[in-house]
């Protein structure tokens, strides 16, 4: 039996985004088509997001004008082993380091997917949530990108430290070049532990879009 494990974060209005510049997002009401009479009632909403909403996926597109969009991308690239690393709950601006690795000693392989549980999800409605938000160090990023990994997730918003930047960004897009966040409810899951689905949006040239990403589990039925 295949089970569907949701682990993607709502959009709403007013929700939290990384910078002015950057939209969350706005949801309002449509108003009623004028062809229809007022009795033939229809709803609809319009969503005003940016690539970076809630729950995304994007590729080195985001840092680069030439690189390939992650719509041009395979599905198949979306959709890979899953392998859930429980760091240990982490505080505000609380880094994950090799030494958290290390002691969670994850079984990766080439290609899977690796996702970062911190327990900082917790914070998704919190006016701190990305100011405040746990980061990678530097070795810990290499530590594993090292290990082939071929897409990089956790369950909060920053992986770099704004006020003291440390994160290899070039390295990684030449290494892994997807990355997944911010997840929430990996706390539910953990280890190799199923495949990860999360297709960005078919937005035409998009560099980054919202998805809804999932691990499917399964279980033998008796």
């Amino acid at each position: 039996m295949t089970q569907v494990h949701d682990i993607s974060g709502w959009i709403y209005t007013g929700m939290w985004s990384y910078c002015p510049e950057y939209p969350g997002a706005e949801v309002s009401e449509l108003p009623h088509p004028a062809f229809l009479p007022d009795d033939y009632p229809v709803y609809l909403q319009k969503f005003v997001i940016g690539g970076q909403t809630g729950t995304y996926i994007e590729t080195r597109a985001h840092v680069d004008r030439d690189a390939e969009p992650v719509t041009a991308l395979p599905l198949s690239e979306f959709f890979r082993p899953a392998v859930v690393i429980h760091v240990g709950e982490k505080r505000r601006n609380e880094p994950v380091t090799v030494a958290d690795l290390e002691r969670a000693n994850p079984d990766l392989r080439p290609g899977d997917a690796a996702l970062l549980a911190t327990g900082w999800d917790r914070f998704w409605d919190d006016p701190d949530y990305v100011d405040g938000s746990p980061y990678i160090e530097r070795e810990a990023a290499r530590w594993l990108m090292d290990r082939g990994i071929g897409l990089l997730g956790a369950d909060f918003p920053r992986f770099d430290y704004v006020p003291e930047p440390q994160f290899p960004w070039s390295e990684f897009w030449e290494r892994v070049n997807l990355l997944l966040a911010p997840l929430i409810h990996l706390e539910a899951l953990s280890g190799r532990c199923g495949m990860l689905v999360a297709f960005p949006l078919k937005i035409r040239g998009a560099c980054a879009t919202p998805c809804r990403a999932a691990i499917l589990t399964h279980t033998e039925t008796p």
